[in-house]
């Protein structure tokens, strides 16, 4: 573990290894934004907004990391955000990453439409997972996703609101991103100087939408052209308020609202939902959105100190996870820094990454003496004059 923290002891030292041993159009789903990238570009600016104001005098602690949401205690204040595709970027990476987050006790959140299946994944949570639905419009769809979540063991439920329609997402575009890959001669060669994710994926088999396949041409059934087809087209997914408050009836355990990004939606979801989930889908739906830790602060304030909120969009390292903490988020997201440890180092990685991101979030506490996460959360914050987002109609 050592020679890892020497050779790579932030997360950006692996992402050139690991944009080298991912085909191209891996890579750029990884990634990419949509749009001119300015969301995505933005998601990682604002970070050199915010400051720590360090007070000492404090003698010496050994800080605890451990957190509790929905009951349940954490070891971190952070875990594994929702990513589509997960295995298209790194072979068997939704088996890699549940596998790390039991053995670190964080949470992993498992997209709708991710390559490995609900009970594929199911198997390796010890009961502790958390599935992101894709709410479909075809309401006998989604009722059957939530059965199928609950009975692979699936505890909380995570809603993604911010996907009313599909984002053009150019640069995928252009690079012939698809489920399965597109059998031409680009992705061959792409691939084939790859060796290391070409073999997982022998292995692993040809990325598919594992949980959504089966509802494909109305019976559940088709070919892999009309599955990736399909699941596609339920990105065009439907939530309304009603639809969130069916969700509420059906699912018997803690639900999470993703992608709240207004005032006005974060504090009507307070009476629905047990956490609010900060998000702009980090970069990849709505090109002209802010960051979602330009709204936090008025959200943490118009909602009040007590109810959870949780936040992603371009946190790539302690540093980050602690200013969302003291800004007022709960608990912390993250999706690509995982991704970039798997394809940079293999299932080592994923665990390189979380030891990573606690490590730095452990030291910050430690040189401000902060024993806690509540303490650091009260630390005194400077915001930078071109951080706040004010104006809301």
């Amino acid at each position: 573990m050592s020679n890892l923290v020497d050779k790579y002891p932030r997360v950006s030292d692996m992402i050139d290894i690991a944009k080298r041993r991912m085909p191209h159009f891996a890579a750029e789903y990884l990634f990419a934004g949509t749009g001119y990238d300015e969301a995505l570009e933005n998601n990682r600016k604002v970070f050199n907004q915010i400051f720590l104001v360090p007070k000492y005098l404090k003698g010496t602690v050994t800080p605890v990391l451990k957190t509790k949401l929905f009951g349940y205690e954490y070891d971190a204040p952070f875990g594994m955000a929702p990513v589509g595709m997960t295995s298209l970027m790194w072979p068997g990476a939704e088996i890699a990453l549940s596998k790390m987050s039991v053995k670190n006790n964080v949470p992993f959140a498992l997209s709708t439409v991710a390559c490995a299946s609900v009970e594929e994944v199911g198997k390796h949570l010890n009961g502790q997972g958390w599935f992101q639905l894709y709410p479909p419009e075809d309401k006998a769809i989604r009722n059957d996703l939530l059965k199928r979540a609950k009975n692979a063991g699936f505890k909380t439920l995570v809603v993604t609101a911010d996907i009313p329609a599909s984002s053009r997402r150019e640069r995928l575009r252009m690079a012939g991103v698809s489920v399965p890959p597109k059998n031409n001669l680009r992705t061959f060669f792409q691939a084939a100087i790859c060796p290391s994710w070409s073999l997982g994926t022998l292995i692993n088999g040809i990325p598919a939408f594992g949980t959504m396949d089966q509802y494909s041409n109305g019976d559940w059934h088709g070919n892999a052209k009309s599955k990736a087809g399909f699941a596609g087209s339920q990105m065009q997914r439907y939530l309304d308020w009603d639809y969130l408050k069916e969700v509420r009836d059906i699912w018997k355990g803690p639900i999470v609202l993703k992608g709240l990004m207004h005032e006005d939606d974060a504090i009507k979801t307070t009476k629905i939902v047990d956490a609010i989930y900060l998000s702009n889908h980090g970069g990849r739906q709505i090109d002209i959105a802010p960051s979602p830790l330009q709204i936090l602060p008025d959200i943490r304030k118009k909602i009040g100190p007590n109810f959870p909120i949780i936040i992603d969009s371009g946190f790539y390292s302690g540093q980050d996870i602690s200013k969302g903490l003291m800004l007022g988020a709960d608990f912390v997201m993250t999706g690509r820094p995982f991704i970039i440890g798997l394809a940079a180092l293999g299932s080592k990685g994923a665990n390189h990454v979380h030891d990573i991101l606690k490590d730095e979030l452990s030291n910050i506490m430690e040189q401000i003496c902060a024993k806690d996460i509540k303490e650091l959360k009260n630390q005194k914050v400077l915001l930078g004059k071109d951080f706040q987002l004010t104006n809301f109609n």
